[in-house]
């Protein structure tokens, strides 16, 4: 079988990758084991232009949110899902010293369309400093995202459900053979199992652990995400959010922890005045850098070898555009 592109791994970077390459009518088939506890699965997927305890915006992302919606507004025409929600953040300080920046932060003209002071409340929410409106913000249901990308790419039969193994790819003159696959060129978008990649040795992925809760809270229906303290609330139906998350930085365990669960719910329990229902506890490994700059790159011996990794917590905002990138690059 000749294809133009191998892509290795099915996360929000893999996905965003052979979206592009469809986009431009170039073949290709990715490969991925399906493995139902990643981080692309459990992220909440919020996207905002601020960030940061500065509150700041970066360069380009205004350009990147707006690229990232109409992308997600195009993936979810092709696969018949509605996974973009576009709701503004409503973000709760803690301090007097947060408060202030957000309000000096509403004032500045660079600012002003993106930071809002609120003057009315939101109903059962714990609040002891003024709140502020945080627009062009949003998510992205990931798990909806990519288990229906997924049939989408089995019924155009370009999608092999296994484990990618290094020893089984060769590189000849003028193509990459991978078993029974020619190919022209492979992306590598694997997550943090990057990190035993032969290829892209000096590329340092390191591991972030992060806990997401799943609860039901009944009578709170917001038309926002809340964020509080480092903790966001995210509404997935009604009634029911997904709250979180956590950093645990070097840490590639798994296991569900008790404490860091309790570390949520004690945000939880600052923020919400009703009572609400823990019903999952996931956690999962973010792929990131040293310096968390993603990886978007061409090998520099292999031109015909990618990568798009290390997306970290702004994989939904970045993603499109470093995967258009990416593309670009074949």
């Amino acid at each position: 079988m000749r294809i133009n592109t191998l892509v290795v791994g099915q996360g929000i970077a893999g996905s965003l990758v052979a979206f592009m390459l469809h986009r431009k009518n170039v073949s290709c088939i990715i490969i991925d084991p399906g493995y139902a506890n990643t981080a692309s699965k459990v992220a909440a997927g919020m996207f905002t232009p601020v960030s940061g305890k500065r509150k700041i915006i970066h360069e380009n992302v205004l350009q990147q949110i707006s690229f990232a919606i109409d992308t997600y507004k195009e993936i979810g025409e092709l696969i018949g899902k509605n996974i973009l929600h576009l709701e503004n953040i409503y973000e709760i300080p803690v301090s007097k010293e947060e408060q202030n920046i957000l309000d000096k932060r509403s004032g500045e003209e660079k600012f002003e369309k993106y930071i809002f002071p609120k003057t009315d409340k939101l109903a059962h929410i714990k609040q002891e400093f003024k709140s502020f409106e945080i627009t062009n913000s949003g998510w992205v249901d990931c798990t909806l995202f990519i288990n229906s990308f997924r049939e989408w790419l089995k019924q155009k039969d370009a999608l092999t459900d296994d484990v990618f193994d290094y020893s089984e790819l060769y590189i000849k003159d003028d193509f990459l053979q991978y078993k029974n696959i020619e190919a022209e060129n492979i992306v590598f978008c694997e997550g943090y199992s990057a990190s035993k990649n032969p290829f892209f040795l000096d590329e340092k992925i390191i591991p972030c652990k992060g806990d997401v809760l799943t609860i039901e809270c009944k009578d709170f229906d917001p038309d926002y995400i809340v964020k509080k303290g480092g903790c966001y609330l995210v509404r997935s139906k009604e009634n029911v959010f997904k709250a979180g998350s956590t950093y645990q930085w070097n840490n590639n365990d798994e296991t569900l922890n008790e404490a860091v669960r309790k570390e949520i719910e004690d945000k939880l329990n600052a923020m919400l005045e009703n009572e609400y229902t823990v019903t999952n506890h996931q956690s999962a490994i973010r792929p990131t850098t040293k310096d968390r700059e993603l990886i978007a790159k061409q090998h520099s011996v292999y031109p015909q070898m990618f990568m798009l990794n290390g997306l970290g917590t702004k994989g939904i905002l970045q993603g499109p555009w470093w995967a258009k990138y990416i593309v670009g690059l074949i």
